[in-house]
């Protein structure tokens, strides 16, 4: 029999998991993963980033990050940015269409959270967010 912290675990990937999906059928409609969602709602949250910070926030190789953000610079989401106080230093900004994408995006996620979430009664949601903020800020 599984322990608490072992069931937990699983919990945790398995709502991942079916958030991601209930995001698939937004992210076929507009082409965007939820990588690219989540690339453009960070560069939004930090202000024009460095390409090293997304690489840094995403845990990738800064290759990684180029390729990631040369497609959404392709499809006009993103601009890059020389920093006027180095100029070998690339940021990254989004474009009007970019926060158009964000703020559908935003709009269908919270829709998204809150259908999976009506399982719980108002004190049951609150408490939850109580617990995952508790737990957010061990970092």
């Amino acid at each position: 029999m599984p322990n608490n912290s072992s069931k937990l675990i699983s919990l945790m990937f398995l709502i991942g998991r079916q958030m991601k999906e209930e995001m698939k059928e937004h992210a076929g409609k507009n082409g965007y993963s939820w990588l690219h969602f989540e690339t453009l709602r960070y560069i939004n949250d930090e202000g024009k980033p460095l390409m090293r910070d997304v690489a840094a926030h995403f845990s990738i190789t800064p290759p990684a990050a180029t390729l990631l953000v040369d497609g959404l610079v392709q499809n006009k989401t993103l601009r890059r940015i020389v920093d006027p106080k180095d100029r070998r230093a690339i940021r990254v900004a989004l474009t009007p269409k970019g926060k158009k994408i964000l703020a559908g995006g935003i709009k269908q996620r919270l829709k998204k959270i809150k259908e999976v979430f009506s399982v719980l009664n108002g004190k049951e949601h609150a408490e939850l967010v109580r617990i995952l903020g508790k737990i957010a800020k061990l970092k």
